[in-house]
């Protein structure tokens, strides 16, 4: 396993994030265990989970930091890994309500703290934006409970680049480091617009702006939804053939005949030229690498101009060992298609 030191901060984080959003939910409590278990024997390090992860099912409330709290308790794994968690996420219950205010991240990071048994969270993100609440009042929340020795650490998932510009200016004028991180959607498949397969309007998606921002100020990004669903693997799994020399105008129509299985939600969010493209150099590449194109999906990450950290869930220990064997893949993005280091949008 690759590790880095993560912007402005000393913690040295695996360069695969897991992902926990499917526990308590897709996995239960000891096939979580399972994974978590392989990721930290493979090396891994950096796990990242939320106040809000399973509060969509009845009944179930925090259900991912309950397992992940269970397994840091069983295993003795406090202090051997670090976790990641995320406040401020609007109610499911009243959507509407802004929840960015001092009570509310207060309330869930308490929640997250008990659930978790840690003191101290390791790096705290605020999970949604009020775009109506001035940087300045965010900041002073944020840096109140780092003072405090409540969190060591915070970034910012789902915020657009023209807040994130702002909040960076406030830190700057402050005399504080930059922004430390975003997590924002991002993956080697661009998605078609307005076909998002998470209509949840408060996502926010990785833009070209967003690459330039990052460029310019060496914030890490740290993606969630890194891998497009496993868009790419899918695509290989209904024995979909593509290679560089059809590009003929009636190629789309001909490739979609042999993909009739896949959801129409996948189809509205990456079906189209530039993600095919994309197809068929991983293809290619997969034949000169031997690599999964999951984990080739991932490796793309790796050589980016600034750093990246992919958050990847997993579903089984076989999806897991290909998120492993991605962090010893050595290739430049431009080999990949999609986003190309030059940034900008597909």
């Amino acid at each position: 396993m690759r590790y880095i030191q993560l912007n402005n901060t000393d913690l040295d984080v695996s360069r695969i994030c897991l992902g926990t959003a499917g526990f308590g939910d897709k996995l239960d409590q000891e096939k979580s265990f399972e994974v978590l278990d392989a990721f930290i024997r493979a090396g891994g390090n950096f796990i990242d989970t939320a106040n809000v992860y399973c509060k969509w099912l009845e009944g179930h409330g925090n259900c991912s930091e309950q397992i992940i709290g269970k397994w840091l308790k069983d295993r003795g794994a406090e202090g051997k890994v670090i976790v990641a968690t995320k406040g401020a996420h609007y109610s499911f219950e009243d959507p509407g309500r802004s929840r960015v205010n001092r009570e509310d991240i207060r309330a869930d990071l308490d929640e997250s703290c008990r659930t978790l048994g840690k003191d101290e969270i390791d790096f705290y993100w605020l999970h949604r934006d009020d775009p109506e609440k001035p940087v300045e009042e965010i900041v002073d929340i944020l840096e109140e409970l780092k003072k405090e020795g409540r969190i060591r650490y915070y970034g910012f998932s789902n915020y657009c680049t023209e807040r994130l510009k702002q909040i960076e200016k406030c830190l700057r004028d402050r005399n504080l480091p930059g922004i430390t991180a975003v997590s924002n959607q991002w993956s080697l498949a661009g998605i078609n617009p307005g076909g998002n397969t998470n209509p949840d309007p408060t996502l926010v998606e990785f833009s070209g702006e967003e690459f330039k921002w990052h460029c310019e100020t060496g914030a890490a990004s740290i993606p969630f939804s890194s891998t497009a669903m496993g868009f790419f693997p899918k695509l290989q799994k209904m024995g979909l053939s593509c290679t560089e020399a059809e590009t003929d105008a009636s190629w789309m129509q001909e490739k979609e005949k042999q993909i009739a299985n896949l959801s129409e939600s996948m189809k509205k969010a990456y079906w189209n030229e530039t993600n095919l493209r994309t197809y068929q150099k991983l293809l290619k590449l997969q034949k000169e690498t031997g690599h999964s194109l999951q984990a080739l999906s991932l490796a793309y990450f790796f050589h980016q101009p600034f750093q990246t950290v992919p958050v990847t869930g997993v579903s089984n220990l076989t999806q897991l060992k290909d998120a492993i064997d991605a962090c010893e893949i050595d290739l430049a993005p431009e080999r990949f298609g999609g986003w190309v280091s030059a940034g900008g949008d597909q």
